[in-house]
């Protein structure tokens, strides 16, 4: 059974008792209670985790499902061609926040299926084998000491082996592990046979983290194209079940067991940095995190100065700008115009994400120096006037 609970509020569900929570639970989901019911708090989280009686808590986002599967995978670079891919994949699949993970799941299982149905790719690894004889590189010294204790199969060599265990399978292995628990029961019983062939076959991750690096690398190099080309569906789905490869986001992701959980604030970070540096990286821009060199507060090197996005060029600092991933506060203009004093610079922005807005909304503030700090509120159910807004920010603001 899914039970569903909603990103920055309490979710009541009757019939849940504590014994089906699983513990510790992470930072960012609390436990409430009210009469006969529990119910959890959830800020700042995305994602799914399984409970502790086979049932499995999906987390929605607040500004929906879709939206943040796309802010997911803009967040991941700017990877024009997989972009299309993905894109495509929405337009043709998606018709409603009802069913997004579903359809995704589902999607991945059927990839799959077309990878069985094919060649499933394999490397090679470096084995140690004996024999009457050498296949591959003879081991001299350990076919000595072999031939010295009279060993039936004395002759020691290294050779290449096909495999299996790769890091592309391993990846696709745990997104379709997590995927599984998002599939309706009558998808389960469709799909089992693929599922089960699959897990047979390959096997997971012991270090996921590298393994989603790897692919990452794959994709930046165009590694899977051409005749392995059938893969490239198979991993951008596994990185979209796997949060978009949340594990790319420094402290975004916190894996736990078969769960995913995302930071959404940092996801909505790494968005608006990548939107920035897609749009004028090209132009001779720099788009960074902290900017070029590392400020202090003090000459001492205390308390570093880290805005989320410095855009620079020819080593001059002409934007900073603050991802909040909620209401500014007073802390936060304080901040900014530490920010701006220490750079040199009298323009900052504070983007905010706004959930019931469809056009961005500006609000400008000014010190009695002529520093001026703008409240940026983004429409999260509009990310294309999202995106046109970031795109002309140097020519209105710098």
């Amino acid at each position: 059974m899914i039970r569903r609970a909603s990103e920055g509020e309490i979710t009541w569900f009757p019939g849940l008792v504590l014994s089906d929570i699983p513990q510790p639970l992470p930072k960012g989901i609390g436990i409430r209670a009210r009469r006969n019911e529990l119910g959890l708090d959830i800020q700042g989280l995305a994602g799914a985790i399984p409970l502790l009686n086979g049932d499995t808590l999906q987390i929605i986002p607040k500004i929906g499902r879709v939206n943040f599967l796309y802010l997911l995978f803009r967040a991941e670079g700017t990877l024009r061609d997989l972009e299309r891919e993905y894109d495509a994949f929405v337009e043709y699949s998606v018709d409603n926040e009802q069913n997004v993970e579903s359809i995704v799941a589902r999607a991945l299982i059927l990839s799959l299926a077309e990878i069985l149905g094919r060649s499933p790719k394999q490397g090679r690894v470096r084995c140690h084998r004996e024999g009457l004889f050498a296949v591959g590189q003879v081991d001299a010294v350990a076919t000595s000491l072999n031939i010295a204790s009279r060993k039936r199969e004395p002759v020691a060599f290294q050779v290449r082996e096909r495999t299996l265990d790769i890091p592309e399978n391993r990846v696709i292995t745990e997104a379709l592990v997590r995927a599984w628990h998002a599939l309706a029961t009558r998808d389960q019983v469709d799909t089992r046979m693929i599922r089960d062939k699959w897990l047979g076959r390959f096997p997971r991750s012991t270090c996921l983290g590298k393994d989603l690096e790897h692919v990452q690398r794959g994709f930046a190099s165009a590694r899977y194209g051409g005749p392995r080309d059938y893969y490239r569906k198979a991993l951008m789905l596994s990185q979209i079940v796997l949060g978009s490869s949340g594990l790319g986001f420094d402290e975004a992701a916190i894996i736990q067991g078969d769960a995913i959980l995302l930071n959404t604030s940092d996801v909505y970070e790494k968005y608006l940095r990548n939107v920035f540096s897609s749009a004028y990286s090209e132009a001779g821009y720099i788009v960074s995190k902290g900017g070029i060199g590392v400020r202090s507060l003090y000459l001492d090197g205390s308390y570093e100065l880290q805005p989320d996005i410095v855009i620079s060029k020819d080593g001059r600092t002409l934007i900073i700008a603050d991802a909040k991933y909620k209401q500014p506060t007073a802390g936060d203009h304080y901040q900014m115009y530490v920010y701006l004093t220490a750079s040199g610079i009298r323009n900052g922005l504070l983007l905010a994400p706004a959930f019931d807005a469809e056009e961005v909304i500006v609000k400008e503030y000014c010190t009695a120096d002529k520093v001026i700090i703008r409240e940026v509120f983004l429409p999260m159910s509009n990310l294309a006037a999202t995106e046109d807004f970031i795109r002309t920010a140097i020519e209105r603001f710098a």
